[in-house]
């Protein structure tokens, strides 16, 4: 049997598994791609994008076939003959109908009944040896590219809408348990089960700031999609449960690993749980909402969260099983993300207010009656740091109660507590129609977009700002003010108090910049400064307490200086530099590999997981100071090419899919360069500034692939089954290209390859997971 005709929209290297010269019209899970080298399978996007249309010249893996053999001379007879026969039969078919119309329809009832023929598409031939006898051909369903499910959205009640949430590109994705570090949100699976002894979980991420505050929210619905069961068996059993995180239970979901997810406390758990039943490729399941679940919702809502995680736990030992449900994203997804389904009521006129912060009141430390007691409280503070260490550093949500309110949110607190009316800022009247306008434009838009103000109470009053008193220059002065003050008292009575809605205005800056209080050298010293303090208490009051934001400018003795390297081979030594400027790399680091370790770190009281090996002679140092590697991943981000500096970026396209940017700084000019279904990352730049390695999920798992400055000359240079390989580093002189990958180990290694891809081996070998590597230049 020959081969059937080829399209030119299809691409000639498209092939079925078991006979490279045959190929299907649609998209098919039997085809294979001939072009790679070994042949390779082709997803269903990869072949709507290319393999079957037009435009499969551009695809990363083309290759120009070699010219086609001419015909035989049989063959040519053989179609020729062919061609007469089709003519042939074509002339009866005329006459006959031509006879039919003359001689009337009794002709016609004594014509012979030609059966139907139904004719084999091109797409359904199977290539047989002459010997083999041709059995029944069963035709095949033909394969179509998947299209997105669509349900009907329920009807909102009276005066209500609904609200649908699905997580962004980048906020879905699977844990493993044997990867201690790291996760897989942006991959087109959610995974959950277990699996060649490890667990796997997911979680995806919603966004809260859609649904209207103070909207009764009546009903939700959340639904999953199946997606792929290959490593899924039924008959394993097990249950599949969802649930609800807080924002606070997991603040950085990105940043989270195995058992932070997995430890995180469970807000609310979605019912019932998913049995292995009712999983199935293609099948979707859903989970109604508990009143319980709805009202913890509610007030997340209420309270002003704008983040959700949804949690996904599947069994967790026993007979391996693992399911995956779509993230709505990636190169193998259906376009099917989870979906939370949200009814609700009618909002109210003015969403209510937001809830107060609650804050811890700290009391304010008592004035030493006399210098034996300044001196006792000394001593004992120095005790306490000499012994145990330095104290508790103060949360972040501690206040200390002053005489005077020093700003609005302690003016308004206190007005809280005393049951007075709230305090709020006094808005200026508009001094022109142009500003009013400009002002009701303002309010319109921050309706539209984050909903209306919260109403001011009927009873609320306008702060009053008063400035403060004049420091005394000196301690002098200071007593005389004191000695006044007493004076007045005995005369006049006591000041009258300032209302509650006074506030004193102070010229505190964002950062307060004040001097180290110098250690006392003996106890004679220390006696006068005792002194002094219980001086300045008696007569000005305690010390004004340091701002929060206070830093002091304390130089950190020699002997005590954290080096910035601290080697490992052959024996620990420190490498004690000058400190270095932080927008630069240091000198010590040019020429090394900065790369992130879970090895056992040396005891130099910081931990950065940094590490640094030098190429030149093998040895292995600790970076304490982890600002320099972001410093070396900008560089990797920039180039000095000709015509001027580019920069790097990774942005999602129109499709949210994330690709590769680069921007002329000169012109302003934003220019991509990746075209791939799966998110693109990772990019470097070659140190001759015309070529930049990245990497991509395209091909169904990352692989590295390298692209000209101006779009062109991409190629890919690993390939890999499952494994994957990522963040490429180019060496100073742009031969090789360093990354890393768990082929091999099964952990994440240093590997390193020649530019164009040959020569791939393991660059450092060891027991512990190793990655995201950069030479630094």
């Amino acid at each position: 049997m020959t081969e059937a005709p080829i399209s030119p929209g299809i691409c000639p290297h498209l092939g079925l598994a078991n006979d490279p010269s045959l190929r299907r019209s649609n998209v098919s899970a039997n085809h294979r791609c001939y072009a790679r080298e070994p042949e390779a399978d082709v997803n269903d996007t990869h072949q709507s994008r290319f393999c079957l249309t037009s435009g499969h010249t551009v695809c990363p893996f083309y290759k120009q076939p070699a010219p086609a053999a001419l015909a035989s001379d049989d063959e040519v007879e053989d179609e020729g003959w062919s061609s007469w026969r089709l003519v042939y039969v074509a002339v009866l078919i005329v006459a006959g109908l031509i006879i039919a119309l003359v001689y009337g329809r009794e002709i016609v009832r004594f014509m012979p009944t030609v059966p139907e023929t139904t004719t084999t598409p091109p797409a359904l031939l199977v290539a047989l040896d002459a010997d083999t006898p041709t059995p029944p051909v069963t035709p095949e369903p033909v394969q179509q590219a998947a299209t997105p499910t669509h349900f009907a959205t329920p009807t909102p009640v009276s005066g209500g809408r609904i609200v649908s949430l699905s997580p962004k590109a980048g906020e879905a994705g699977w844990w493993g348990s044997a990867e201690t570090r790291g996760n897989h949100l942006g991959d087109s699976y959610l995974y959950a089960g277990y699996y060649q002894d490890q667990a796997f979980i997911s979680a995806f991420q919603l966004d809260l700031s859609r649904v209207p505050r103070g909207a009764p929210i009546q009903s939700a619905l959340l639904r999953l999609h199946g997606l792929s069961d290959d490593r899924f068996t039924a008959e394993s059993g097990g249950a599949w449960s969802l649930s609800l995180l807080a924002s606070d239970a997991l603040p950085e979901l990105r940043r989270a690993d195995f058992q932070t997810l997995l430890n995180a406390p469970a807000a609310a758990t979605l019912i019932p749980a998913v049995d292995a039943a009712e999983l199935a490729v293609g099948q979707v399941n859903t989970w109604e909402l508990d009143p319980s679940a709805l009202a913890w919702l509610q007030q997340q809502v209420l309270d002003g969260i704008t983040e959700l995680v949804v949690r996904i736990i599947g069994p967790g030992g026993g007979e391996p099983t693992l399911f995956a449900w779509d993230t709505g994203s990636g190169p193998s997804s259906r376009a099917e993300a989870p979906e939370l389904m949200i009814s609700l009521g009618a909002p109210p006129n003015t969403p209510p207010p937001l809830p107060t912060r609650e804050v811890i009141v700290a009391t304010l430390t008592p004035t030493p009656e006399n210098v034996m007691t300044v001196a006792a409280n000394l001593l004992t503070a120095t005790a306490v740091a000499t012994r145990r260490g330095t104290y508790t550093p103060i949360p972040a949500n501690i206040v200390t109660p002053t005489p005077t309110p020093e700003n609005l949110a302690t003016a308004q607190a206190l007005a809280l507590i005393q049951g007075q009316a709230p305090v709020v800022i006094h808005t200026p009247t508009p001094v022109n129609e142009a500003t009013a306008t400009a002002n009701a434009l303002y309010a319109t838009a921050v309706a539209l977009t984050t909903g209306t103000f919260t109403p001011m109470p009927t009873n609320a009053v306008i702060a009053q700002v008063i400035t403060p008193t004049p420091q005394p220059e000196n301690l002098a002065t200071a007593a005389i003010i004191w000695q006044t003050a007493t004076v007045q008292a005995q005369l006049l009575g006591t000041p009258t108090p300032l209302p509650f809605d006074i506030i004193v205005a102070t010229t505190t800056p964002d950062i307060v910049m004040i001097t180290a209080t110098p250690r006392p050298k003996n106890a004679a010293t220390a006696t006068e400064v005792a002194a002094f303090a219980t001086v300045v208490s008696l007569t000005t009051g305690t010390f004004t307490p340091v701002p929060a934001s206070a830093v002091t400018p304390t130089p950190t003795p020699r002997a005590t200086q954290v080096p910035l390297l601290v080697y490992q081979m052959p024996t620990p030594q420190h490498d004690a530099t000058a400190t270095p400027v932080r927008n630069q790399v240091p000198n010590a680091l040019r020429g090394k590999i900065l790369f992130y370790s879970d090895r056992p770190a040396p005891d130099v009281g910081v931990q950065t997981y940094l590490w640094a090996l030098d190429p030149a002679n093998g040895r292995l140092a600790y970076v304490t100071q982890p600002w320099v590697y972001e410093v070396a991943q900008a560089n990797e981000l920039r180039a000095q090419a000709p015509g001027g500096v580019f920069r790097l970026s990774v942005e999602p396209d129109a499709h949210r899919t994330l690709q590769v940017y680069t921007f002329d700084t000169q012109y302003g000019i934003k220019t991509q360069l990746s075209y791939f279904n799966g998110m693109t990352y990772d990019p470097s730049w070659a140190p001759s500034g015309d070529r930049i390695a990245f990497v991509s999920s395209d091909a169904g798992n990352d692989e590295i692939y390298v692209v000209g400055r101006d779009g062109n000359g991409l190629v890919r240079l690993t390939y890999n089954e499952w494994e994957w390989d990522k963040h490429p580093s180019w060496t100073p002189n742009g031969d090789r290209i360093l990354f890393h990958s768990n082929r091999e180990a099964g952990r994440r290694q240093l590997w390193i390859m020649n530019a164009d891809g040959s020569g791939q081996q393991r660059f450092l070998t060891s027991s512990y997971n190793d990655h995201s590597p950069i030479w630094v230049k």
